[in-house]
């Protein structure tokens, strides 16, 4: 027997339904805007201004940020700094978390708290600017890498994650003669999938983004990440070119070389996101 839903089940269903397409356009046709824009001839920009469906596509934008003096360097550079930075983070974040998330480990609730702390208090930007001089990391990558290690937000959820665990699969890896790092690497890593897959696009994310560390650390122009390069090439485009909408056309292009990787990697981490965020985010 199918049950009927009530009146003010509907009403909820619908207002809900509606909320929802409203943020998503919110979102999806600035969006759209911007890739149109990029695409589109100076021109028709100037005659119809933001348009939905094109009447024509001209890559010159794109061809202007790709043959600028430096862009494939700065984009090795960023890939680089992203993969190894966010895999030292997954590194320290996976142990530190299966760590705390179990309950014999001394000092548990102190280190943790500890943890907690970071959330809230942070040491500034001058102190965070001498101790990296002062372990001589100006100028390299290692002041882009180290300090942000471990993401406090990212540390919880996995731990979190952890700890809904069955507490008997583990027992049963230790009674096998498992060590903990074995226990982890061949027992809870593989059936945690889902929050790796969601902690290591934030931490992804996070570096591809980095822009003031490489600002404050990084003085030697060949050392530039994209960000800082895209930004220098948005005030170089407004003087060297003619027309405002031409160079309205050309920093959309550059939104969108700077935002493509992230674009491009999401879809084959969506699936396992949501889940991984929820299961973070249940036990404390």
């Amino acid at each position: 027997m199918k049950l009927r839903e009530s009146r003010s089940r509907k009403v909820f269903k619908a207002v809900n339904m509606i909320f929802i397409l409203t943020v998503c356009a919110m979102i999806a046709v600035p969006l759209w805007m911007v890739v149109i824009t990029s695409l589109s001839p100076d021109k028709l920009a100037a005659e119809k201004g933001f348009v939905l469906i094109p009447e024509a596509i001209d890559f010159s934008s794109y061809i202007r940020v790709f043959k600028s003096h430096g862009y494939m360097r700065a984009f090795l550079n960023s890939l680089g700094i992203t993969v190894t930075a966010t895999a030292f983070s997954m590194a320290l974040t996976t142990t530190m978390a299966y760590a705390l998330s179990q309950e014999r480990l001394m000092f548990r609730s102190f280190l943790m708290n500890a943890v907690l702390i970071t959330m809230f208090l942070d040491g500034g930007i001058i102190p965070l600017y001498m101790v990296v001089r002062d372990m001589k990391m100006i100028d390299s990558y290692g002041a882009l890498i180290f300090p942000v290690a471990v993401g406090t937000y990212n540390l919880i959820l996995m731990r979190n994650y952890f700890r809904t665990l069955p507490e008997s699969l583990i027992e049963s890896a230790r009674l096998d003669g498992c060590s903990e790092l074995k226990t982890l690497i061949r027992i809870v890593l593989p059936i945690s999938v889902p929050i790796l897959a969601a902690v290591t696009l934030f931490y992804a994310v996070g570096h591809w983004n980095r822009y003031f560390e490489v600002v404050m650390f990084i003085n030697k122009g060949e050392k530039y990440t994209l960000q800082v390069l895209l930004r220098q090439l948005i005030f170089q485009g407004e003087s060297e070119v003619t027309t405002q909408v031409a160079v309205n056309n050309f920093k959309m292009a550059v939104m969108v070389v700077a935002m493509l990787p992230v674009l491009v990697l999401y879809p084959f981490i969506q699936k396992y996101f949501i889940s991984g965020i929820m299961l973070g985010s249940v036990k404390g």
